[in-house]
């Protein structure tokens, strides 16, 4: 297949059943699958071989997934996309995937296809990034180069996706980019839905804007996201 990654894909699922449907999907589509059934040896594998991205379940036995995400983004592969498996649709858990450092998350049980979809996104999102190493507005400086993003002397801590939105929009600023533009470069055709959306922008808006003065991510109700300095009688919030 054209778009199979050159590189595996692995796969942290302790559902054996599961973990075998979503193996042979995949490379029945020709991509390259890496199996592991804990989070211990997810961890050990990733240091022996590189992977495209992982897909990476919740509920693991020895190292559970919000523990190896958190360790992947600290130092072992901080720039990988992570694709979460759920098997409860609460918003806790997502904020806790996210801040973690999960790029997207699927709930339990799903379409492979989907999932399948949502993977190809995170690929395409991940090869697609701005070439300008430093983004600036106001205080706020986002080294691409580095990844690094700082609120004046403030470091942030952002998840991957927050990243992603926060790039994207900071490239566009002062334009409000529309939602279905950004879910586009964020999940390309296949968004996950609204919430998943506002769940992002909300933790990014936390961390961004936590307390300053002068707020610099706007939501435009109906139309979309801007990063910018504009006088607080004009704000769409």
């Amino acid at each position: 297949m054209i778009d199979a990654p050159n590189t595996p894909v692995l796969l942290v699922e302790d559902n054996f059943d599961l973990a075998g449907n979503i193996q042979d999907y995949l490379e029945q589509r020709g991509w390259s699958v890496d199996y592991v059934p804990n989070g211990a040896l997810a961890l050990h594998r990733v240091t022996e071989q590189t992977h495209a991205a992982v897909i990476l379940d919740l509920r693991l036995p020895v190292i559970d997934g919000l523990e190896v995400c958190r360790r992947l983004r600290n130092s072992i592969a901080p720039r990988i996309p992570v694709l979460m498996l759920t098997a409860a649709d609460l918003l806790d858990d997502r904020l806790t995937g996210f801040a973690a450092g999960a790029d997207d998350y699927m709930v339990k049980p799903f379409a492979l296809p989907e999932l399948f979809a949502r993977l190809r996104a995170l690929l395409r999102r991940s090869s697609a990034l701005p070439s300008t190493s430093v983004l600036r507005l106001h205080d706020l400086e986002l080294n691409s180069s580095t990844r690094e993003v700082y609120r004046g002397d403030r470091r942030l801590i952002l998840t991957r996706m927050g990243y992603s939105i926060l790039q994207c929009l900071l490239a566009r600023s002062p334009a409000v980019v529309p939602r279905q533009e950004l879910e586009r470069h964020l999940w390309a055709d296949d968004p996950p839905g609204s919430d998943a959306m506002r769940t992002h922008i909300a933790t990014l808006r936390a961390e961004v804007d936590r307390g300053e003065r002068t707020a610099l991510l706007h939501t435009h109700r109906g139309i979309g996201y801007q990063m910018a300095v504009i006088d607080p009688a004009h704000r769409h919030e």
